[in-house]
């Protein structure tokens, strides 16, 4: 009964709903749930579902539902006035499908990205799956990657390792010039704005004006700004063991490249 019920209404969301007026679309790991957090603060956005993803473009099950159960997630028309609102999903950046459905779905919306030195993302992607084995939550535990970092490092980059065992990714999903690229080609580049993790942490009242400048609202206060930096949202530091520290150090060399072609494309060095 109760997905009967479902069914039949979520399709008139498609009528009494708002669509997002954004979206932040990553990455992992790089501070995406701190600045969804930040921003749900602002008195000019409003958001009403209780988590910052959605699952939609990145989870077939969920588009299959329709476009009604997407925007069941965000408020209502008369609920949201002037304000706006978003979702946070930091799958969106990397998934290759996701732009098209994205434009399909949302037109020109705009488009924020968080992206981190991919050699620390890394890192942190593989502490987060490696600690869900001590996880009380049993769904989390089928997720744990139990490999050492530097196994899980060694078999990505192994050409002859069984590659559908683990979807983890670490080494692909920092390849942010490729990702970057695929949004390009379907979208204007003044839609998607790049932002950085260490400017996330280093200097908060720089990004956040910038990012309200992006959006068209106005600026966090410097009061805002102070109790927000006093604020931690899941953007962990994880203590390294030495060889942990030379992997991550091969890494750096590993992503020179892409970074490079990322800097050039952008006119922007992040110095990773």
């Amino acid at each position: 009964m109760k997905q009967l019920i479902k069914k039949l209404i979520y399709p008139v969301y498609s009528i009494t709903h708002s669509q997002p007026d954004f979206l932040i679309i990553g990455t992992q790991r790089s501070g995406v749930t701190s600045l969804y957090q930040y921003l749900k603060q602002h008195s000019q956005i409003l958001v009403t579902n209780p988590l910052k993803e959605t699952y939609y473009f990145d989870v077939p099950e969920n588009i299959n539902k329709g476009f009604g159960w997407y925007l069941s997630h965000f408020p209502n028309k008369i609920q949201k006035g002037n304000k706006l609102t978003f979702e946070a999903s930091p799958s969106y950046l990397y998934y290759p499908q996701i732009p098209q459905l994205i434009k399909q779905y949302l037109g020109n919306i705009k488009m924020i990205a968080l992206l981190r030195n991919p050699s620390e993302r890394a890192y942190s992607a593989w502490q987060m799956f490696h600690s869900y084995s001590r996880n009380s939550y049993a769904h989390l535990r089928t997720k744990a990657d139990t490999r050492t970092f530097s196994q899980a490092i060694e078999e990505e980059l192994n050409p002859d390792s069984n590659s559908a065992k683990y979807s983890y990714d670490y080494l692909k999903r920092g390849q942010y010039f490729n990702q970057l690229e695929n949004y390009y080609n379907h979208f204007d580049r003044e839609k998607i704005l790049i932002l950085s993790f260490d400017q996330l942490r280093e200097d908060l009242s720089s990004l956040l004006n910038n990012l309200c400048n992006f959006l068209e609202i106005e600026s966090f206060s410097l009061e805002q700004i102070t109790k927000l930096q006093q604020e931690k949202y899941a953007v962990t530091s994880y203590e390294k063991n030495p060889n942990d520290e030379e992997v991550i150090a091969k890494l750096q060399n590993y992503f020179a490249g892409y970074n490079e072609k990322l800097y050039e494309v952008l006119g922007q060095d992040f110095k990773w």
